[in-house]
């Protein structure tokens, strides 16, 4: 073997080489990101159409489906999802993976130009943005103090957010709570009507009156003049000045009709942190950029930010991503290093010498270290994929160098020269590490390969143990011989040292066992039925293994414990803000005095939604409670979200949801099932029913749907032909009307180098009659009621109206209890929908969100699972030069399975993503212990022992390296499966499975493969 032999004979031009291989992967280390996630490049495009004063019917027929029908023509469009709600409609368009996002985001701008014709007059230009879910909010702050509101958030609006977005690595900063700052032209309603002018007069006069013209340019002489038309006012108050009509010399000012203030806009959205009024600070990263930086980078300003705040106020960190994230990596870490220190524990018991155990405390850590530097080559990150993959080949990448050592230790002991000991280990040992990193590889090539979102996930997970393999395979012969050629000695005949007494009692004790294992089986090659009997024993628990499989259900990911847990409030949509923030109050001292609550942060307005929930109305409020971090309190997050349940259990007049925060993001909804129709009263009904079903199956929570009351409207149908003989269009009736109520923006006025809009609108007063008593300019100048001008009604409208894929929906959306895998959840919803549903002809349901991503991942695993296996196949074909053995080889592959399965039920595991993913990847793992009896059986058949002999000589001759194996691996993964630090909840239930499988394989692998292969042989026929 060339790498061996140089390595043996040139140690200082190999060593020189590991050294600065080690050397970069530190470094590597040093400037490596921390993510909690893998980037995504998740293809999405959004369109926000706003068409003012538009109800949600309108907004579906006159914007939605127009958008709908030109869009759905562009190749790898996914879904269509449109969301109408009152004023705007928002669409997501989801691609396919393969599908560039920026040519996509172009070919629906195309799109759209060619039918922006066909839209009403009033529809605003499409706003077209490519969604990137990788810039998200990682920072939650809370400006609060003495301060009134307005100025709080002025602060926080033009001062504070300059000062924390131009930190490196941030986008935007979002603000929850208070309003801008703007000038309000207040204008009484009965001057107005005396004078015979509408709040149009007000708006006409404004925008004709207030404005700044460049005009161009002068020259005399040598010098150039500008020349700017300068209308603006220099003080809020000399606004009122402005006149507003002039009739024969009788001037009316703004200030004869009503009066001009600095103010602030209505005030939609509200916020509060641990009661106290404040200013939600959201801080959202670049999608490039790295969160713990980023945060650290905030959390390094804060000191300056405090020190710029005006009297009375106080920046409150709230929490932030970063901590977690640095936990979760740091608890990560600690496993990988017990894992380390137990494989290398295993170790010291079968070899008690100080010396072999030296080379493999140096290999196993190197190994990491220089995968790390060819991880950052391939600009990976340290995240929870990466971090599992390295978890998972602590145990996995010593055995390469198990195989080695113990080829050259036991060459050693035959001719007693390290150097040619270390030579001829290495080349004797090729062939079976080849196999065994071989077919660890190859079944990480259909992983790395998968095109679902879940792919994402996964392929630098396959990546990094691509990496790490490659990796272990090169130290395996170069650093393990170099190591084994320097500092191993022959053993001393005799010794009384203490080592070498523990030693032979532990070999005594050992060759007892292999004694005993030989006894086993060749009294299974003599007695036929006792061979048939434990195969028969083995088929009994897989089946039973598979029978087990089906209990224990499907999920996406296990949740991890972040410290955060949302409370979602839904009044009745009649609610107004102040009603509003008197309930929510309410809620927040039933929750108060929660024990290992340290902040208690509250939006009203504003709240996190998944696609088709209300994110936005003054009925909304959201509680986001951040508690202790998980290593500093006993309490359980899922026992602290049943207290919460349980205390707002009897909240009436609002729907209540308790959620964690979603791994990408936002709120967690396991469960969205989607009911597809037409008409929106029979979906209702339909969406209403299967919340019944839903609260009827144990394991549910909070179930909800999108069903909600429609929002009192007061409609005004103008009268067409009392308008036409005043001679005013309707739309100049509607617009004065949108003037006297909401405010129609007239002018921009300047101070100190920021622009505040002007406003005009009515003096608010109280009270629903004051609409049709409403006066505007009739014939001769006598004021006209708009009850004269229009048909008043008064009714309801829908809240919103959500579509898939050109059809109308309703939603059902729950959380799940930890007993019910949301595989079994859809499983028995559907069977409930299915047999009491009694859908009508033309309605259909299907299951989207979280479920749709597990349901894609589960098919790419499975293809990918049979592609592994193949590939191992064809791997063990190549390098075996047969086609029979590797059939033999894959008896290993349903024993792992017994074992993976045991092992998750005793856990309390179910089969996650990354349990399947960690299963698939067995497949190349466990076939190693069949390799090594099959290789050394191989060697003993060329010697011309006799077949039947050399398989049970080949098997005890192999069951010491087989068990130190299947030890230091399934110890390494140990503390993946166990760990009980931060984030350790995605990493436990594939060091489970994983675990599991190999212990399992690992003991049936030296009973069954012996047995099968004298059972198909034992007339003298030579199969293998």
């Amino acid at each position: 073997m060339i790498l061996s032999d140089a390595s043996v004979r040139r140690p200082i031009a190999m060593g020189c080489l590991i050294i600065g291989l080690a050397l970069l992967g530190f470094n590597a280390f040093r400037k490596m990101g921390l993510e909690l996630m893998p980037s995504m490049d998740v293809p999405f495009v959004t369109i926000l159409t706003v068409y003012p004063g538009a109800s949600p019917e309108e907004l579906e027929t006159d914007v939605a489906k127009r958008i709908e029908d030109a869009v759905v023509s562009i190749d790898g469009l996914k879904h269509v999802n449109s969301t109408c709600m009152e004023n705007a409609c928002q669409t997501l368009l989801e691609f396919q993976m393969e599908v560039d996002v920026d040519i996509a985001a172009t070919d629906v701008r195309e799109k759209l130009d060619l039918i922006r014709a066909d839209m009403p007059a009033d529809v605003e230009d499409p706003i077209i943005q490519k969604f990137d879910i990788n810039s998200t909010p990682i920072v939650n702050l809370a400006l609060t103090g003495d301060a009134p509101l307005d100025e709080l958030y002025d602060f926080a609006d033009n001062t504070l957010s300059d000062r924390i977005t131009v930190i490196s690595g941030v986008a935007e900063v979002q603000l929850i709570g208070g309003a801008e700052r703007e000038v309000h032209v207040k204008l009484d309603r009965d001057k107005l009507a005396a004078r015979s002018l509408s709040s149009m007069n007000v708006v006409t006069a404004i925008q004709n009156a207030v404005r700044t013209i460049p005009s161009g340019r002068v020259r005399d002489d040598r010098t150039e003049y500008a020349v700017k038309f300068d209308a603006d006012y220099d003080r809020v108050v000399d606004l009122a000045d402005l006149e507003v009509a002039n009739d024969a010399g009788r001037r009316c000012h703004i200030r004869d009709v009503g009066h001009v203030t600095m103010a602030t806009e209505e005030v939609r959205q509200t916020a509060t942190i641990n009661g106290r009024s404040c200013v939600a600070i959201k801080v959202v990263k670049k999608a490039e950029a790295n969160a713990v930086r980023v945060a650290n980078a905030v959390r390094d300003a804060m000191d300056n930010l405090n020190a710029e705040l005006p009297g009375g106020m106080e920046l409150v960190w709230v929490d932030d991503d970063g901590r977690f994230i640095e936990a979760n990596n740091q608890s990560a870490w600690i496993n990988v290093f017990q894992g380390i220190l137990l494989t290398a524990a295993i170790l010291f018991i079968f070899l008690y010498n100080l010396r072999s155990l030296f080379v493999v405390a140096v290999t196993m850590p190197l190994t990491i270290v220089i995968g790390l530097f060819f991880m950052q080559m391939f600009g990976y990150t340290l995240n929870t994929s990466t971090l599992i993959a390295i978890g998972m080949s602590v145990g996995i990448l010593v055995t390469n160098s198990i195989v080695v050592l113990e080829a050259i230790v036991k060459r050693l002991d035959a001719t007693g020269d390290p150097k040619e000991a270390s030579r001829l280990g290495a080349k004797e040992a090729f062939i079976a590490v080849l196999a065994s990193a071989g077919t660890n590889i190859v079944v990480l090539f259909p992983l790395a390969s998968m095109k679902t979102k879940l792919g994402l996930f996964i392929g630098p997970l396959a990546m990094t143990m691509f990496i790490m393999t490659v990796v272990s395979l090169f130290i395996s012969f170069t650093l393990t011989p170099l190591l084994c050629s320097l500092v191993l000695r022959p053993r001393k005949e005799g010794s009384r040292s203490l080592l070498a007494l523990m030693e032979r009692g532990w070999n005594w004790g050992f060759d007892r066992v292999v004694g005993a294992y030989r006894w086993l089986l060749q009294f299974n090659e003599r007695h036929r039925w006792a061979a048939l009997l434990t195969i028969a024993a083995v088929l009994a628990l897989f089946v039973h293994s598979l029978r087990l499989a089906g209990s224990l259900g499907t999920t996406a990911f296990s949740e991890s414990d972040m410290a955060r847990v949302y409370l979602r409030l839904e009044f009745p949509t009649r609610y107004n803000l102040q009603e509003t923030v008197r309930r929510v109050k309410q809620a927040e001292e039933r929750i108060a005095d929660l024990p290992e609550l340290r902040h208690m942060l509250t939006t009203v307005g504003k709240v996190e939604a998944v696609l088709g929930q209300s994110s936005e109305g003054v009925y909304l409020a959201q509680i986001l409670m951040k508690f202790s971090e998980r290593d500093e309190r006993d309490i359980s997050i899922d026992e602290l979200m049943n207290m919460v349940r349980s205390r707002m259990e009897d909240y009436a007049d609002a729907i209540v949801a308790v959620s964690q925060p979603s791994m990408i993001g936002g709120q967690s909804n396991p469960v969205e099932l989607e009911i597809a129709g037409d008409d929106l009263k029979t979906l209702d009904g339909l969406a209403l029913k299967t919340r019944g079903f839903a609260r009827e199956i144990p394991g549910f929570l909070d179930p909800d749907t999108t069903v909600r009351p429609g929002k009192p409207e007061i409609r005004i149908e103008p009268r067409r032909a009392v308008l036409s003989d005043l001679g005013a269009p309707a739309v100049g009736l509607g617009m004065a009307l949108r003037a006297n109520l909401e405010g129609v923006e007239a002018g921009t006025y300047k101070e100190n180098a920021r622009n505040y809009d002007i406003v005009v609108k009515f003096t608010e007063e109280p009270g629903k009659d004051q609409v049709d008593e409403f006066l505007f300019p009739g014939a001769d100048g006598h004021p006209v009621l708009l009850a004269n001008l229009g048909e008043v009604v008064e009714s309801e409208m829908p809240i919103q109206i959500v579509r898939k894929d050109k059809r109308r929906i309703a939603k059902l959306t729950s959380q799940l209890a930890d007993s019910l895998p949301l595989g079994t959840a859809v499983a028995k919803m559907s069977e409930k929908i299915d047999e009491q549903g009694n859908l009508p002809p033309g309605y259909g349901y299907q299951f989207g969100g979280i479920y749709e991503m597990m349901a894609e991942g589960q098919a790419g695993l499975g293809e990918a699972g049979v592609m592994a296996v193949i590939l191992v196949v064809l791997t063990l074909a190549a390098i075996m030069e047969s086609f029979r053995q590797p059939a033999l080889i894959l008896v290993t592959l349903p024993l792992a399975l017994i074992g993976a399965i045991w092992a998750l039920a005793l856990g309390g595991e179910s089969f996650s993503l990354f349990v399947i993913m960690g299963i698939v990847m067995m497949v190349g793992i466990v076939v190693n212990n069949a390799i090594l009896i099959m290789d050394q059986f191989n060697v003993h058949v060329r010697e011309g022992i006799p077949r039947h002999k050399a398989m049970i000589t080949a098997s005890c001759e192999r069951f010491r390296p087989i068990v130190m194996i299947t030890l230091a691996a399934v110890l390494g993964m140990l503390p993946l499966a166990l760990g009980q630090g931060i984030g350790a909840e995605m990493r436990n239930g594939v060091g489970i499975a994983s675990a599991g499988g190999i212990l399992v394989s690992g003991v049936l692998t030296l009973i069954v493969v012996p047995i099968l292969y004298d059972l198909f042989t034992r007339k003298g026929k030579e199969v293998v």
